[in-house]
């Protein structure tokens, strides 16, 4: 399994420095305006995952390097092709732009200050003890039923 997502940096957790109130209210000017339920951090994620007893070789990477350049792109391809608002006088609509202009930079600062991490967690399912048993011995997991038959 791999999860990609938004995450805030740990905090708090394993000698990780909590959240200031400007990160606080950094991170709640994000969920306002995108209407986002919480962020957790990656590591976090691994936890979670390690903690249903269900995934194993669970890891994850911060691949906010590779990533963040993509918010400020984003402003960049309205600013290139704004026909689509040009065209449009509709204040309503203006308005909805601008204020996505600002959190789009908003969530950019926070990845370059590291309040934010583009967060990448993988894992495989556990093998059931039982399957890995019968792998062991050389047979399949429908095997030692058709084995114990004959």
């Amino acid at each position: 399994m791999v999860i990609a997502c938004w995450c805030q940096r740990e905090a708090g957790v394993n000698g990780a420095a909590p959240l200031s109130q400007r990160d606080k209210a950094d991170l709640q000017f994000l969920y306002d305006e995108w209407a986002h339920p919480y962020f957790i951090s990656y590591q976090e994620f691994c936890r979670m995952l390690e903690g249903t007893g269900k995934m194993e070789a669970v890891e994850a990477e911060d691949w906010t390097p590779q990533t963040i350049d993509s918010w400020r792109h984003s402003n960049l391809v309205g600013v290139l092709d704004p026909w689509f608002v040009v065209f449009k006088w509709n204040p309503k609509l203006w308005y909805k732009v601008t204020r996505e202009i600002v959190t789009l930079e908003r969530m950019h600062q926070a990845f370059a200050k590291g309040l934010m991490q583009y967060g990448l967690i993988r894992g495989r399912k556990a093998v059931p003890v039982a399957a890995a048993s019968a792998e062991v011995a050389g047979t399949s997991s429908s095997e030692p039923q058709l084995a114990a038959t004959q």
